[in-house]
């Protein structure tokens, strides 16, 4: 009877792990009366997007490796951007020479 019950599991179990697309569309307020608004974009293939809107442009992003949080980094060499977040906080850095430049901070979603 067991083995029966532990094959109907492995069943059931791989229909549980299939993920659906999903697409979120979230608002931050930050400092400076600044709003961040981003559109995240997850496949069920397993792969990670957000579409920044900034100075009226779409800027879409890849997400990146990182130990905490997500780091989502912009797709065109045209654009030096990382939208940092986690949890409902985000940051959105830019590089000028090699630095770091916070261009909206300390964002939380609404």
């Amino acid at each position: 009877m067991r083995p029966m019950i532990a094959a109907a599991a492995l069943m059931i179990v791989p229909s549980l792990a299939v993920a659906a697309d999903s697409i979120e569309k979230v608002s931050y307020a930050c400092a400076d009366n600044e709003v961040l608004h981003v559109t995240y974009v997850n496949t069920d293939g397993g792969s990670s997007f957000a579409v920044v809107l900034d100075q009226d442009e779409l800027i879409p992003m890849t997400q990146q490796v990182s130990a905490s949080g997500a780091i989502y980094k912009a797709i065109s060499p045209d654009y030096a951007l990382q939208l940092l977040t986690k949890g409902k906080t985000a940051d959105l850095v830019g590089m000028t020479d090699g630095k770091e430049v916070f261009l909206k901070k300390d964002c939380t979603a609404d």
